[in-house]
């Protein structure tokens, strides 16, 4: 009888421990679901990125544009990748070939997402051939932050944000894609000429 009783107390209290998580996992859920992304975007709307090289963007964001100052012209790119994501790695060369044919109309913003250092980083660079900006991704915790609370990303790399004329945000895509970077592009510059 003794045998069946702690049976019975175990067991209560597996569901008691169950029940309890649930409960603060759905707080935690509907917490998460009423954050007021106004107010972030009201006090941490701007951003300041050094590339690997040493250039410095400047992001305004506000609702559904980033502006990046001396780029606000052009269609961007603007990633957050790994080195030794292999996703990541498949898109280099398709990064280099767009900027390699769209030149000054078009740039690419990469940010390192998985803590390389910046030699490590000069040295994919070079050994890569990458004719567009790389900065070092571990400063970058609040613009990543601003991505979870603003676009709901979950980390999954790559993301890219193609940026039209003037900030706008022309496309959200995360995680590997069955289509490449130059289909992207059209489909993002179609949908910039429907803004028009």
């Amino acid at each position: 009888m003794q045998k069946i009783l702690n049976w019975i107390i175990v067991f209560l209290v597996i569901i008691a421990l169950v029940l309890a998580g649930l409960y603060l996992y759905n707080i935690k859920f509907k917490n998460n679901e009423n954050i007021d992304k106004s107010a972030f975007m009201e006090t941490n709307n701007t951003f300041e990125f050094k590339s690997i090289n040493g250039k410095i963007f400047k992001f305004t964001i506000s609702d559904k544009t980033i502006r990046i100052k001396g780029l606000e012209n052009k269609l961007v790119f603007l990633k957050i990748f790994g080195w030794d994501c292999k996703y990541c790695q498949k898109e280099i060369p398709q990064l280099i070939n767009l900027k390699n044919d769209l030149g000054d109309t078009f740039d690419v913003i990469a940010i390192e997402a998985e803590q390389h250092s910046d030699e490590e980083s000069l040295k994919y660079i070079k050994e890569y051939g990458i004719n567009y900006n790389v900065v070092n991704g571990t400063g970058q915790k609040r613009f990543y932050e601003y991505l979870k609370t603003y676009y709901g990303w979950n980390g999954v790399i790559p993301l890219t944000i193609v940026l039209g004329k003037g900030g706008r945000i022309l496309a959200y895509e995360v995680g590997a894609k069955s289509y490449t970077l130059a289909e992207l592009m059209k489909a993002s510059l179609a949908r910039e000429k429907s803004y028009r």
